[in-house]
């Protein structure tokens, strides 16, 4: 019975021993215990440090298509017809016909729930930089038009959101998807417009086209996670996101040499959905 105890009690602390060594080991190459995660900071299998917080930095191009955009209509007194409102576009131009193509940065924090799954907060900045003297003819009488300069388009987003992180493929990749939902607050937008109804065009600078407005945005995301070394990763990311779009500033007041044919006010036009399709390279840092 002695010669059982003592064989037991020597497993006993052989057994603590070992426990030391390997615990000690995991210490040594960035292991640590918390609560039931593990995080391992060097390229695995697991996609993620569960435990871990990490900031992540964003830029690259987000297109944008505007969707359900209205007529532009004019107050025409001089109109033949009984009803004075007469629309001069059928279909106001597409995005792309008045702006360059969009730049977008911004960045996230982010929290690992498990080795595959992640929660982040995010803030981006979208902008656009407007084209010059762009000639649109109208839809009704292809000798009258208005020539546009817009200024700079100007969006900020705020956005909560989940991803889910695939095992790393030969240690490295991991492939994701996600979504968010959050927030998109369009800047107040101005244009310089040179009308021309009768020779000659009847120019009016900066003026107010699209009012600052604030509505519910939110998308889906696919993409890649690059393991670089230890806590370091390159993200790369396409999203399609969608909110509605600017608010017109409802009515454009003719100056008085542009009345004597008749047209007096012009009404912008809405934007019913507004997409937007960002595809950012980022840095990725978990700590």
């Amino acid at each position: 019975m002695k010669n059982l105890t003592a064989k037991y009690l020597s497993l006993m602390m052989l057994a603590t021993m070992l426990c030391g060594t390997v615990q000690a080991n995991n210490e040594e190459y960035g292991y640590a215990a918390n609560g039931d995660c593990t995080r391992q900071y060097e390229c695995g299998c697991n996609p993620l440090y569960c435990g871990a917080w990490d900031l992540q930095v964003q830029g690259g191009v987000a297109p944008i298509l505007w969707r359900n955009r209205g007529p532009i209509n004019a107050v025409n007194c001089g109109s033949q017809v009984p009803n004075p409102i007469v629309a001069i576009y059928d279909t106001f131009p597409k995005f792309r016909t008045f702006w360059k193509l969009p730049f977008i940065v911004g960045g996230q924090m982010g929290y690992a729930m498990s080795d595959n799954t992640r929660v982040f907060v995010e803030f981006d900045y979208v902008q656009s930089n407007g084209k010059n003297n762009v000639l649109v003819p109208f839809s009704t009488v292809a000798t009258q038009s208005i020539t546009y300069s817009f200024a700079k388009y100007k969006l900020f987003e705020g956005y909560v959101g989940a991803r889910y992180y695939m095992d790393r493929w030969c240690d490295r990749v991991s492939f994701f998807l996600g979504g968010k939902v959050g927030f998109a607050h369009h800047k107040k937008q101005s244009v310089d417009l040179s009308v021309l109804i009768v020779a000659p065009a009847v120019p009016l600078a900066d003026v107010g086209f699209y009012n600052s407005n604030t509505v519910i945005s939110g998308g889906g995301h696919i993409g890649l996670d690059y393991c670089i070394c230890g806590n370091w990763s390159l993200v790369l990311t396409g999203e399609v996101v969608a909110s509605c779009g600017p608010r017109g500033v409802g009515v454009i007041n003719l100056p008085v040499n542009a009345s004597f044919v008749g047209v007096t006010n012009l009404f912008t036009a809405y934007i019913g959905t507004e997409l937007r399709f960002p595809v950012t390279l980022a840095v990725r840092y978990s700590f």
